[in-house]
């Protein structure tokens, strides 16, 4: 049996949970970022697997390198498609949207998402709303439980569990989702620094975003930064790093960077987050 686990990580949550996947199903591990740039992408997996962050759940939540991977990807209708979102707010209101749009995005594609999981991991910029419970040992060890029973269920290529319900659910929170559509639009212009009146595309905002992130005097040009974006967007030049105005949002550049030189719009200054059981060389080693 042929099983392919796709990933897109940042701060380690997801290299995380599809390793772990991979491991316990017999699956090869390939970053997307490693194929995205093909004009189109073929398989011959029985088993394709997707492990990416909700980013902006109330827009689209699926990052934009993810939805750009899911489009090029080809010859999947008739094999067995799973999906692990992982979020850091509540998984029925972050990760369930946004899977239901990853599958629009596979459908129209010609695919079909066949089984659809999540996993609640820290939220990668530390700022959880105050109704959000944050217990990040719970969460860890949570996640363990969580992709033991995902891996039983692939391993059975079981479908999704209570469909009906969370189809009810997705549907009810749709109304608040459009209601906050022009709200992130909107705060994305001001980071993008572009005119508020812009008809930019939400993927062109996300890309502009870098034009509020910097590096400070802390910065030595060790090239980290450079070596650990997935979108290949920072180049050092002059020993300091120059975003390219291709940024996905992931905030590996500032959680990486051994000096805590780079300030990202999206994290108070001196907060740092990466999965305890991620290190750097597995980030890097994994982008190959």
């Amino acid at each position: 049996m042929n099983i392919e686990v796709y990933y897109f990580s940042g701060t380690g949550n997801s290299l995380y949970v599809a390793c772990s996947i991979a491991e316990k199903i017999n699956g090869t591990l390939i970053p997307i970022a490693s194929v995205v740039g093909q004009s189109k992408i073929e398989t011959t997996a029985d088993v394709i697997g997707i492990v990416f962050p909700a980013y902006l759940a109330q827009h689209t939540g699926v990052p934009v390198m993810v939805e750009k991977f899911v489009r090029k990807l080809k010859n999947t209708n008739s094999r067995y498609v799973f999906a692990v979102c992982t979020c850091g707010g509540y998984e029925n209101v972050n990760a369930l949207p946004t899977l239901k749009n990853l599958g629009r995005i596979i459908r129209k594609s010609g695919g079909k998402l066949t089984a659809e999981f999540s996993v609640r991991l820290p939220m990668n910029n530390l700022q959880y709303p105050p109704y959000v419970k944050h217990d990040h040992d719970k969460m860890f060890s949570d996640s363990h439980k969580k992709i033991e029973d995902i891996c039983k269920r692939i391993k059975k290529r079981k479908k999704n569990k209570h469909q009906i319900l969370k189809s009810l659910l997705n549907l009810t929170m749709t109304p608040l989702y459009l209601m906050l559509k022009n709200l992130y639009v909107n705060d994305l212009k001001k980071k993008a620094k572009v005119s508020p009146d812009s008809t930019l595309s939400f993927p062109e905002l996300i890309y502009l975003s870098d034009n509020s992130i910097f590096s400070t005097e802390a910065c030595n040009g060790c090239g980290v930064c450079e070596k650990i974006c997935p979108a290949g967007n920072i180049k050092i030049i002059n020993d300091k790093p120059i975003w390219q105005n291709h940024c996905e949002m992931c905030m590996a550049c500032t959680e990486w960077c051994p000096q805590q030189a780079v300030n990202h719009w999206n994290r108070k200054e001196g907060v740092t987050y990466h999965h305890p059981d991620v290190k750097l060389s597995d980030m890097l080693i994994n982008l190959k």
